[in-house]
């Protein structure tokens, strides 16, 4: 961002300074005229707070804007651009985070050209960034609280963990749980015993008896699934006193 501003002198050498002026450019002609004389010119540079900024070009530039002897500032914000010789002088001074600063000083015979120049910053703005959080669906919320807690008794299977079997059958994820035994079924798919018995499957909080996994669903239609081997840890709402031994499936699907 580039703008045009006076530099900020303190009082005493802006004093010396407009002293130091010729009086018309008759005058200026004959100054230039005399044997060529230089000044040192250096100064800090703050923020509008007066804090000292360090790292900023402070460059010396010609009517194009090329800089013909730049410095920075240090630690505590002070240049020295070293000798100049007497005259106008185009300085720029910049950094990023703040405006670009371009002053005309007089560097005069008897005047210090020591200075101060402040700064302004530019608000940085960043980029948008979107953020979002996503709690499970409500009918999940139950199945990720007892696979944190249940784990002894329950076997948990979501839709990620699912995704990485890549079973064929919905009843392929059950083929290594301790206890449960898989065969061929008829009419395609296996069927799903423990102990010799049938466990009962419920299908988004509905009961679905004598159904066979593999007949209800198929793997890419399941949210999550959770397995019970017998009545140990089956949440309470879904325990039956004519099942204790055969198990339970619980059934979650993606649109359910």
């Amino acid at each position: 961002m580039h703008s045009q501003s006076d530099v900020f002198i303190s009082s005493a050498v802006a004093a010396a300074l407009v002293f130091a002026l010729p009086a018309d450019a008759q005058d200026v002609a004959s100054a230039r005229g005399r044997d060529r004389q230089t000044h040192r010119v250096s100064g800090v540079v703050r923020d509008a707070s007066r804090e000292p900024i360090a790292e900023v070009e402070i460059a010396a530039v010609d009517s194009a804007g090329v800089p013909q002897r730049s410095t920075t500032t240090d630690g505590l914000g002070r240049f020295d651009l070293g000798q100049v010789e007497h005259g106008a002088l185009s300085l720029r001074a910049r950094r990023l985070g703040y405006e670009q600063r371009t002053m005309q000083v007089l560097v005069a015979a008897n005047a210090p050209a020591s200075m101060e120049i402040v700064l302004i910053g530019i608000p940085e703005e960043l980029e948008r960034i979107r953020v979002t959080a996503s709690l499970p669906p409500t009918k999940l919320r139950g199945f990720y609280e007892r696979s944190r807690q249940n784990r002894t008794f329950g076997r948990f299977f979501d839709a990620e963990r699912i995704s990485r079997m890549n079973p064929r059958s919905a009843s392929e994820l059950l083929r290594s749980v301790p206890g449960v035994t898989l065969a061929s079924n008829q009419s395609g798919g296996n069927v799903i015993r423990t102990r010799g018995c049938q466990p009962m499957v419920w299908l988004d909080d509905q009961r679905v008896p004598d159904a066979e996994l593999d007949e209800l669903i198929a793997p890419s239609e399941i949210a999550a699934i959770e397995f019970y081997a017998s009545s140990a840890g089956i949440p309470a709402q879904y325990l039956e006193r004519g099942n204790r031994l055969c198990g339970l499936i619980l059934v979650w699907t993606k649109t359910g």
